[in-house]
């Protein structure tokens, strides 16, 4: 892909706050910034508790999923107060920000949503490379129950993840034992701006499928994108594709 990037007028809603994952920085991000700042966007980045330049923080304390959802709210309160804003997110950041929206519903006026935690992470049927959604219990009790009965059986990708940073196992671990489902799930029912979700095709530690049908299911603003034959970091595997994606969405809801 080729396609300039642009947009048709200065950003109506210049602040985009971005929350990163599970391991990862804010300057994760740093290309997709560059571009929206230059686009005459503000792109808020952050290191989460325990992340980045704060991991040695694990040393003495065990964050949890309600830190970093604090953590987002206190920089929203501080850097953005009362004005409207984007919210972003990728993968746990996704989750985060999509717990957010329940507080800032008013302000929020565009999610982006880039391969999020939501309980659908816990729908096995893409094995078989399709979608049952009956399947995807509603009741987030039930959710509860199979991360218990599955835990040893979850994604490849996230265990990699393990073997190389221990000190995120307990967050981890309280994000499928906590009452974050639970806050995602209020998150997602409070969505009324219009959404982008960004899934990669080959995702091994969200499922594609699962996380569409399960946010298409429940917000009636949602774009889906799918980026073609990218993994867990779409950000990463394909950009340009990436960045079109954004700004195309962008440009739509500053029309």
């Amino acid at each position: 892909m080729n396609k300039k990037i642009t947009t048709t007028s200065l950003p109506k809603i210049p602040d985009i706050v971005f929350t990163h994952g599970i391991t990862s920085f804010g300057a994760s991000h740093i290309e997709i910034c560059k571009v929206l700042t230059k686009l005459g966007y503000n792109f808020h980045y952050f290191d989460l508790p325990g992340h980045g330049a704060k991991r040695k923080d694990w040393e003495t304390h065990k964050f949890t999923f309600n830190d970093m959802l604090k953590f987002v709210s206190n920089y929203i309160d501080t850097n953005i107060k009362d004005k409207p804003f984007i919210i972003m997110g990728h993968s746990m950041g996704g989750g985060v920000t999509l717990a957010t929206c329940t507080k800032y519903r008013s302000q929020i006026k565009a999610v982006i949503l880039e391969c999020p935690l939501t309980p659908a992470v816990y729908n096995h049927t893409e094995e078989k490379d399709k979608l049952n959604f009956k399947d995807v219990p509603i009741n987030i009790a039930k959710y509860r129950r199979i991360v218990k009965e599955n835990w040893r059986k979850l994604r490849v990708g996230i265990f990699k993840w393990l073997s190389k940073d221990r000190c995120f196992a307990p967050l981890l671990m309280n994000i499928g034992k906590s009452e974050a489902l639970e806050k995602i799930q209020k998150g997602v029912h409070s969505i009324n701006a219009p959404t982008l979700l960004i899934v990669g095709e080959k995702d091994k530690v969200i499922p594609p499928l699962a996380t569409s049908a399960y946010l298409q299911d429940n917000i009636s603003t949602l774009t889906i994108q799918v980026a073609i034959g990218a993994g867990h970091n779409p950000f990463k595997d394909t950009p340009q594709q990436y960045k079109e994606f954004i700004i195309d969405f962008l440009n739509k809801i500053n029309s």
